[in-house]
């Protein structure tokens, strides 16, 4: 029939129809007919999503590190999600109208990057290299906590920092200290040695 349409959602979609500006059924995995001229549909997925992100940031003694990470998350209140972001499908239900749903990801990122500014700055470029699981505990419990993050409806499922990286300048001279320290260890153990092996040949001969 003109107009009339039949749609079905995937289990993971979390469905809301509105009929002249009043919503008049909404859950998950729907399946229905509708009459598309006086019908909006909102799909909200409700399965995770994983965001990889690189930063560049300063750390307390001005140098610069990145930041390598990956956070996993989803929509666990849709009815949130759906009062900030516009999750309305055309009218044949199979593109977003808006690219709100785009920018979500965004959002989750622009929120981390924020945290995690605050904490490099507050370590030192050698704190900041070996900081990896502290600055994840530190910015996984600061997001859960953000109103923004809590107004999207959204759960943190998990957050990883791959790596901590200076410069490659700054790379080379940690490389040399350590290395110079290395073989100055490797040099007094070596003394240390000689010192023994000579007080125990002097012990030898006034014995």
């Amino acid at each position: 029939m003109l107009g009339f349409r039949y749609i079905k959602f995937d289990p993971s979609q979390h469905v809301i129809v509105f009929k002249g500006g009043k919503m008049v059924k909404e859950g998950r995995g729907l399946a229905f007919w509708y009459f598309a001229p006086s019908t909006s549909l909102m799909s909200i997925p409700l399965g995770s999503s994983e965001a990889h992100f690189i930063f560049e940031e300063t750390t307390s003694d001005y140098q610069e590190v990145t930041v390598q990470g990956q956070v996993t998350y989803r929509i666990s209140d849709p009815a949130s999600a759906s009062k900030l972001l516009n999750y309305t499908l055309d009218a044949k239900g199979q593109r977003y109208v808006s690219q709100d749903p785009e920018k979500l990801q965004q959002r989750v990122i622009n929120a981390i990057n924020v945290l995690t500014k605050t904490q490099v700055q507050q370590l030192s470029l050698r704190e900041a290299i070996s900081a990896g699981d502290k600055l994840v505990t530190e910015i996984q419990a600061q997001l859960a906590e953000r109103q923004d993050i809590q107004s999207l409806g959204l759960e943190i499922l998990g957050l990883s920092i791959l790596a901590v990286k200076p410069t490659p300048d700054t790379a080379r001279a940690l490389e040399a200290e350590t290395r110079e320290r290395l073989m100055q260890e490797a040099d007094d153990a070596v003394y240390s040695r000689r010192n023994a092996s000579v007080e125990h040949e002097r012990s030898i001969k006034e014995n």
